[in-house]
């Protein structure tokens, strides 16, 4: 695993379980689950984007539709994915709709900065 995603992941952990703490705090326990299944969430879609990044820097040359349609298919798994660990979550599971959101959302707020960081870099 590359160390940027391990950053990420790292940084993703502690600002989530911050959150989960603060909900703990505010809320109760199962408030701070929510949270952290959440930022599970974030991090399963991370993951995902970066396995899609490799693949697609490690593919021979394609046409530009081609590289297109990988990227739709990459969003397209994404979406499909998260959209049924939502549902799993707050059907099956009963989870707290705001702890999980929020736990999601601090997530990819974490992916973002640190993705606006690397390209302010290069």
């Amino acid at each position: 695993m590359d160390s940027g995603i391990r950053r990420l992941l790292l940084f993703q952990s502690l600002v989530v379980a911050a959150t989960a703490v603060v909900f703990l705090v505010i809320f109760e326990a199962f408030s701070a689950v929510s949270v952290g299944y959440g930022g599970c969430l974030a991090a399963a879609n991370a993951l995902l984007l970066a396995r899609c990044a490799h693949r697609d820097m490690n593919a021979p040359q394609r046409s530009p539709q081609q590289s297109l349609a990988a990227v739709y298919l990459c969003v397209v798994q994404r979406f499909l994915l998260i959209a049924l660990l939502f549902a799993l979550g707050l059907g099956l599971l009963k989870l707290k709709p705001l702890a999980l959101m929020s736990g999601f959302i601090v997530g990819q707020f974490v992916l973002v900065i640190m993705e606006t960081q690397r390209l302010k870099k290069n």
